[in-house]
């Protein structure tokens, strides 16, 4: 049964916490990609190289991976709804300053501080709605927060950059943090009432809750992990230096007409809604090989230097690197015997934001070097790595003990 808040009916309390834990994952994936679409801007800003101007990516995602498991530890001492709270307002006012910031280093040392603050949220979320809203009505609710992620991280980059057309790459990124802000206000709004709850309200929330566990990294959650951490090597680093490749010649577009190259982030929406019913016909094993070779083609169609072309091959790395993931993600959130589910998901949070920060820095090294043609190599390495690691632990699976 959903917990009441103050004698407030169960459905409107429900609704307020799903609304308001959907805004907060807009709020910060809004920001969490803000600097990806505009490296090119901020290189010749500051004077600095391609990769340097990655770290704008990479730092914001290391901090998130490495402060998902201490939030995810902390928010029972000091509320889930509090977590959430300051981490939206937070990471939004990071926002507002960072097109202020008079030298690269320091903008880099903001963008990691936001990562810290992101990371409340994901960390915090999931666990906060299950505490929150009935078994039935969880499931629901989880994705309609993921949803909001996705829409937080296709806007990110669509709306900074269609900003920036306007206003410059100044205005870009503090358009995007006042509507941020905006949304996190919404946010504290929402939760007030969890916001001043009682420690032993919060104590009730826990009742029945099993230990957790130690780090798990058998039942081969290793594969697991390290899969989520290939692919978003590819996703991460294909599409941070993807705007750089789009404003060199022969195209020489805006930063306004490269945001709508995110837009391809809508066919990850489209995997990930029909994923259920392709893993009642194809295991999750399949898929993930299916995946793999969709994104391979994908990749190598890139090279090729027209547009639309390009738009398909991303398309399809796109989708092949969705069915990866959410089928890895599916499995790290999987019960199994012995293993506490919770914490192996933030694990795999955890390598799955650090392969974007290593994508993002390694596919600026390399596009500096060989253009784009070394970023689609580091693809293909990426995913044929992926089906390698697939094929040795389902034969291991199937070989007898």
């Amino acid at each position: 049964m959903s917990l009441m808040t103050d004698g407030e009916p169960n459905a409107t309390s429900d609704r307020r916490t799903v609304v308001a834990v959907f805004l907060a994952g807009v709020a910060v994936f809004l920001v969490l990609y803000e600097t990806q679409g505009l490296i090119p801007a901020i290189r010749d800003a500051y004077s600095i190289d391609a990769p340097t101007a990655s770290l704008t990516v990479s730092a914001t995602n290391v901090a998130m991976a490495c402060f998902l498991i201490p939030f995810s530890l902390l928010a029972s001492r000091i509320g889930h709804a509090r977590q959430i709270a300051a981490g939206v307002i937070v990471a939004a006012v990071l926002a507002l300053i960072l097109p202020f910031m008079p030298s690269a280093e320091l903008l880099i040392a903001v963008r990691f501080l936001q990562g810290i603050a992101i990371a409340s949220v994901p960390a915090t979320a999931m666990a906060y709605l299950s505490l929150r809203l009935s078994p039935s009505a969880l499931p629901g609710a989880i994705g309609v927060y993921i949803a909001g992620n996705t829409i937080g991280g296709l806007s990110s980059r669509l709306l900074t950059g269609l900003a920036a057309e306007v206003l410059g790459w100044h205005g870009g990124l503090a358009f995007t943090a006042a509507v941020s802000l905006a949304l996190g206000l919404i946010v504290v709004w929402l939760l007030r009432r969890d916001l001043t709850a009682t420690a032993p309200k919060r104590r009730v929330a826990h009742e029945g809750q099993p230990r957790r566990s130690p780090i798990p990294l058998g039942h081969g959650l290793w594969a697991i992990y390290l899969t989520g951490f290939l692919c978003m090597i590819v996703f991460g680093g294909s599409f941070t230096m993807l705007g750089s490749r789009l404003q060199r010649d022969p195209w020489q577009l805006s930063e306004g007409a490269v945001a709508l190259f995110f837009l391809i982030y809508l066919v990850g929406t489209v995997v990930t809604t029909y994923y259920g019913r392709l893993a009642l016909r194809f295991t999750r094993t399949r898929l993930t090989l299916i995946g793999m070779v969709v994104a391979v083609i994908g990749a190598v169609l890139t090279l090729v230097n027209s547009l639309p072309v390009i738009v398909i091959g991303m398309s399809l790395l796109t989708g092949g690197f969705f069915l990866g993931h959410t089928g890895a993600s599916a499995a790290a959130s999987t019960a199994r015997p012995g293993v506490d589910t919770t914490r192996s998901a933030a694990i795999y949070l955890t390598v799955y934001y650090l392969g974007t920060s290593l994508g993002a820095w390694l596919s600026a090294v390399l596009f500096t070097d060989y253009a784009w043609p070394g970023v689609v190599v580091m693809c293909v390495i990426s995913l044929a790595a992926v089906v390698v690691l697939v094929g040795f632990t389902q034969r291991h699976r199937s070989s007898p003990s």
